[in-house]
């Protein structure tokens, strides 16, 4: 009986201790989505239900994100809200809630969910419309026309370089080296200036599309440059995944980033970039495919198949399928690969 004071003190203490840390507990949310598998078809509806599992102090509210966007503020501690996936672009979507309860104590939670394109990609093929010469030391990188000549970036280090040329009669306008450091990357002329990225060193030049007098460089927050164009008024950067970022040509800032979907998933290893009419064509890093995607929203719109573009060759130096120029005053399509020996013009159907 001599204990029983003692006891009563410590289960004093114990309550003491809970209460307290209760209420200083920051209040958490469970977020579940339905449907359960968190894979929603673009411009179908889903289901948040959001439930506080603390309620001493009460929840003052809840705020439910998705991505930067708030989309529901309440005052309760259960609720659901159904949204159309139409209102957000495809790709990983972030659904965040941030919890406050009554003494501003404040929790967060986040789940995600996959929004992939509702439209099935049409299988395409192509067509040559002639074969030219392609310089076997060429590790191409990037491929576009300008001014009616030819412009190729290489890669590698040491072999790194900004060749202007007629592909049809292999005249040679202009050459510029990079330095032995950088591994040369995907090309693009916008404004009358050629940008180019650079493999892991995380920087890009700019120069006279012209001359090639360097005139500026950037950096960039990827780990990798891969393939680059432009609509115009952006650049167009892929960098190994299924992003394509697009980058203000004079800040140098990201201003938006369209993740490629198709119905089953993400398309990864975008590569070489060509934009043509609000469409993106992307050679497919280690396959014989070009994606052709909706430049407004990553939506993969056809797979075209280049399987046996390339004749049988003896040359075991031969690597993938990369490079795509677009030459509008033909309609044609300008294709090759890193150290091919030939060149193709080619119409996709």
């Amino acid at each position: 009986m001599k204990y029983l004071p003692l006891l009563f003190l410590i289960i004093i203490g114990i309550a003491g201790c809970s209460s307290k840390s209760n209420s200083n507990r920051k209040p958490v949310t469970n977020i579940q989505i339905t449907p359960s598998n968190n894979i929603i078809s673009h411009g179908n509806d889903f289901t948040v239900n959001i439930s506080s599992r603390v309620t001493k102090p009460k929840i003052k509210e809840i705020k439910l994100f998705i991505g930067n966007t708030l989309v529901e503020t309440s005052n309760k501690a259960e609720f659901s809200v159904k949204i159309n996936s139409s209102d957000f672009l495809p790709g990983k979507l972030t659904l965040k809630t941030i919890a406050t309860n009554e003494k501003d104590k404040s929790g967060t939670n986040y789940v995600y969910i996959t929004v992939v394109s509702d439209i099935e990609p049409q299988q395409l093929t192509y067509k040559i419309e002639g074969r030219l010469p392609h310089n076997t030391s060429y590790y191409t990188q990037g491929l576009e026309f300008y001014d009616d000549k030819l412009y190729e970036g290489t890669g590698n280090h040491g072999e790194s370089a900004i060749y202007i040329y007629n592909p049809e009669t292999q005249k040679h306008f202009n050459t510029f080296e990079l330095d032995d450091q950088y591994f040369g990357e995907g090309i693009t002329i916008l404004n009358g200036r050629l940008y180019q990225l650079t493999y892991k060193a995380r920087k890009g030049f700019v120069y006279d599309a012209l001359t090639l007098e360097k005139i500026d460089e950037f950096g960039f927050s990827s780990k990798e440059g891969w393939g680059l164009t432009n609509d115009g008024t952006h650049l167009i950067m892929s960098n190994g995944s299924s992003n394509l970022i697009f980058i203000n040509p004079d800040t140098y800032k990201v201003e938006k980033t369209l993740q490629v979907t198709f119905p089953k998933g993400f398309v990864k290893n975008l590569n070489e970039l060509e934009y043509v009419d609000g469409v993106i064509y992307a050679n497919v890093w280690t396959t014989q495919t070009i994606a052709k995607i909706d430049a407004s929203n990553g939506k993969v719109l056809a797979f075209i198949d280049m399987s046996g573009l390339l004749p049988v060759t003896n040359n075991s130096r031969v690597d993938v399928l990369n490079g795509i120029a677009y030459h509008k005053n033909e309609d044609l399509f300008y294709v090759t690969g890193k150290w091919w020996p030939y060149m193709f013009k080619v119409r996709f159907h």
